[in-house]
């Protein structure tokens, strides 16, 4: 006779994790398919800002010129009109030496509302300069603040200027937060343009644009707008590309300062190493030994007697490499974590005592990139007096830090504009370890 059934046993142990799944369709297939069935602009989500100049020395007929000329821009584009994220969602600003929301991205609930908002936008009696590096700066740090995120996701400023910017300083600030950020920038300008031109010098995209204003029935400059800033496809980036130029006899020695001290976790350490990687790619490394950049790479170790301090490792001198390849492959698979702490004031010493002065045919540029990412424990006045003298005998000193240090002590080391030469990232969230080396790219353009 059949008895019953037993009760059910217990479940067994938990098997392996599977592997990861593999997409079926990059992201660049997913947007050709769509480009395939659909020729509206832009066919990525984008969010799109316009800033119009509105400070003294203005005239109301060439404010309306302005205000025509980006109608008739937003007119042949697709414009987002819900939550799904397809097309430009459109913020209009107004700025002389302060800016002003005229036009928010809720506003609107159809392209033709977002139209007739615009014809409605009035001229007013201009009351204050003109500061547009100002406004750049404003519009980076605000108006895409609360925008939609992904990595399919563009993010483009337009303005419109009609004067002289204020000064080279605060365009090339704003430049490269614009970078760093990961915003395409384009300028209409009305009459000087030097300062814009050497500050977009940087980008061999071809997304950052300085546009003469058109006169009335030349499309061209827009034509080139819409294709390579408003339209720009990540996915076929030659279209647009631009060879970047680089002022005769202006190669540089640039020496970094890794911190690879025992207070920085393994996988911190990890990805500053990834950092450092990808920071050298901004460098111009050839095997011409008359026509390239020079990459030296500094660590700390512990030092044998206790008492002391860490002492300075290099890790390989300018001349060691001239390939990138093998030089990444070095700082990925060759340094190591030591039990050593940071010296960063020792590292600047050593670095213009025995680096710098013991490598043949010195390059004209002088470069310290100082990446930190833990407590510095030597004496302020020692590290003020060492970073001093590093300014003063033509060394552009730029620091990135991954931690908690106090601002002022790192901007003691940094060289002058601060804002050119310090990062500071990582103090309330995981760091984004590319917005560094989107930073550094017009940085170094700029030294050159």
């Amino acid at each position: 006779e059949t008895g019953r059934p037993g009760s059910q046993g217990p479940p067994g142990p938990r098997g392996p994790k599977g592997t990861a799944g593999q997409p079926t369709y990059s992201n660049c297939d997913l947007i050709q398919f769509l480009r395939s069935h659909s020729q509206k602009c832009p066919v990525y989500p984008t969010e799109l800002v316009f800033a119009l100049d509105q400070s003294s020395g203005i005239t109301e007929r060439r404010f309306n010129e302005t205000r025509d000329i980006m109608t008739s821009i937003v007119s042949d584009l697709n414009i987002r009109e819900n939550n799904c994220p397809i097309g430009a969602r459109v913020v209009v600003v107004s700025y002389d030496s302060d800016t002003s929301y005229l036009i928010r991205g809720s506003d609107y609930q159809s392209k033709k509302h977002l139209l007739q908002l615009l014809s409605q936008i009035k001229y007013q009696v201009p009351q204050k300069a003109r500061d547009i590096g100002n406004a750049m700066r404003f519009v980076a740090r605000n108006a895409f603040k609360r925008t939609s995120s992904g990595s399919n996701v563009r993010r483009v400023a337009v303005f419109f200027s009609n004067g002289q910017a204020a000064s080279r300083e605060s365009i090339l600030t704003a430049t490269m937060e614009f970078s760093a950020l990961d915003i395409s920038l384009a300028v209409f300008a009305y009459n000087e343009r030097v300062f814009l031109d050497e500050a977009f010098g940087f980008d061999d995209t071809g997304t950052f644009q300085v546009i003469p204003v058109p006169p009335v029935g030349n499309y061209e400059p827009l034509e080139r707008l819409r294709r390579c800033t408003l339209c720009y496809d990540k996915c076929f980036p030659n279209t647009c590309a631009e060879e970047t130029f680089f002022p005769e006899n202006s190669y540089m020695d640039v020496a970094l300062l890794l911190d690879n001290s025992r207070h920085i976790a393994n996988d911190d350490f990890q990805a500053m190493k990834t950092l450092v990687s990808s920071v050298i790619d901004n460098f111009h490394i050839t095997s011409n030994p008359s026509a390239s950049d020079r990459i030296a790479l500094m660590s700390y170790s512990p030092s044998e007697n206790s008492r002391k301090k860490s002492k300075v490792k290099t890790e390989f001198e300018f001349t060691t490499y001239d390939n990138l390849s093998i030089m990444k492959n070095y700082i990925h698979t060759s340094i190591r974590q030591l039990n050593g702490d940071a010296t960063i004031g020792l590292g600047l010493q050593w670095a213009m005592e025995n680096l710098f002065p013991g490598t043949p045919n010195p390059r004209k540029h002088k470069v310290i990139i100082v990446i930190s990412a833990g407590e510095n424990h030597e004496e302020e006045e020692f590290v003020r007096t060492v970073s001093l003298r590093a300014k003063c005998q033509g060394y552009a000193v730029f620091v990135v830090s991954l931690g908690s240090t106090q601002r002022d002590e790192l901007e003691q080391l940094a060289s002058y504009p601060r804002d050119h030469h310090l990062i500071q990232l990582g103090r309330m969230h995981k760091p984004d370890l590319n917005y560094i080396v989107r930073f550094l790219k017009p940085f170094v353009y700029s030294v050159r």
